[in-house]
Parts: structure tokens; sequence; C-alpha cells
């Protein structure tokens, strides 16, 4: 009968022992380069996808700035071809205004303006109608004419003395609206005495004055200088 020796038994224990470690060895290595495999494909894969994500957008902002591009010439050639003619000639004449209607002559009259006189031999001009305070009832009534006389004639041309007298206080004025006459207030003491046309040089002039009670509620008037044509609407200052 064989008997097994001991230390033999021993020492294929351990190499068995030894053995076994290496292939548990083996096997960690191997797994971990599995994994290393796939990490690195999964890696792989997501820059993959980014990159095309990336491509796919710059070609998309790529053909947006074509698209763009290509479109506003276009525009640019609609706005030239609508555009309206800029002819200065076809614009005046569509657009010229209307010529407004002229006031009839003479029928507005304002300080400054002139009527000829005792035959064209002069001219009276108004310098001034203002409304004044009557200094009895302390109302505004009162109006101030104020008017020059200027001799146009040459000396040499004679005038009679009764033809060349001008009497401001006979000076009248009328409502034109109306037609309510109004006479000097105090033809001594409120008015210019006579000017004598016949005793002035040409050219030479003489002022005169008249006050007249005309309602506050009346804008304008006509004035009635004597041997002088008439000055119409004449408005009244306050």
């Amino acid at each position: 009968m064989r008997t097994r020796n001991p230390q033999a038994t021993d020492k294929d224990a351990i190499v068995y022992a030894r053995r076994s470690h290496g292939h548990a060895g083996l096997s960690f290595l191997t797994t971990l380069a599995f994994l290393l495999s796939l990490l690195s494909l999964g890696i792989s894969g997501f820059l993959a996808y980014r990159f095309l994500d990336v491509q796919q957008a710059v070609s998309v902002v790529t053909d947006a700035l074509n698209q763009n591009a290509a479109q506003k010439p276009n525009a640019e050639t609609s706005q030239t071809t609508n555009q309206p003619s800029t002819n200065p000639t076809a614009s005046q004449t569509t657009e010229s205004p209307q010529p407004s209607a002229q006031a009839p002559t003479n029928s507005f009259s304002q300080p400054g303006t002139t009527q000829p006189a005792i035959d064209n031999k002069a001219q009276v001009e108004i310098i001034a109608v203002n409304r004044i305070q009557n200094p009895n009832t302390k109302l505004r009534d009162f109006v101030n004419i104020q008017f020059r006389v200027r001799r146009v004639a040459p000396k040499t041309d004679a005038i009679g003395y009764e033809q060349g007298v001008i009497y401001p206080g006979s000076t009248t004025a009328r409502n034109p609206t109306t037609g309510e006459p109004y006479q000097a207030v105090d033809r001594i003491n409120r008015a210019t005495s006579n000017i004598s046309v016949s005793d002035l040089n040409q050219n030479a002039t003489a002022d005169a004055y008249v006050w007249m009670q005309i309602p506050e509620s009346t804008k304008g008037i006509d004035i009635l200088i004597p041997k002088t044509q008439a000055f119409k609407n004449v408005t009244i200052a306050n």
C-alpha cells in the first residue's frame, strides 16, 4: 500500500494557490481594460455627436446669412423701383397751392395807408387810430385818429384857399357793418385847427388829429376826412 508524501501535497497546494492568484490578476486587468475601452468609446461617441451638432448649427447660421444677403439686394431694388420721382418741376406742379382770393381794393386799411385828397394834389396818411379813456366817464369809448397831410402838387400849381383847406374837426366816421355815424367830440378843443394845403410846399406835410366818441364794442370804422377818399374798415387799436 502506497502512502502519500505529505510534503508533496503541501507543495501542490502552494503551486495551485499561486496559479489561482495569477488567474485572478489577469481577470481584473482584462475587466479594467474592457471598461476603459467602453469609456473611450463613450467619449468618442459623445465628441462625435457634439461635433455633428456644432457643424449642423454652423450650417444653419451660414444658410440664414446667405438667405439674408440674397434678400437685401431684392429689397433695395424694390425700394428704388417704388421711390417717387424727385423731379422739382413735377413736385412743384403737383403741390403748387391755389392762389388765394385777393381782398377788394380799399376794403381794409391800416396805419400807413394813404388816400388821394384835393383832386390828387395832396395825400392823406393814417398814422394811428387808438382807443383812449373818456376823461369824463372813465370809459374807453373815445378814439384818437391821427393823420398826416402831404402836398403832392408842385408849388407852381395854384390851389385855391377854399379848395386847399382840410378841416380835421369835420372828420366823421361810421360803423362799416351798421352804418352808424360818429362825429368829432369837440371840434375846438379835441381836434387840430384847419390845414391849408395851398400854403404847403411840394412834399411838405402837416399832422393833425381828432377825437371821436365810438362805442367800445366797435372794432373797426370807416374814416371820412374832408376832401379825401374814404379809408375803409380801419382797425381801432386798444
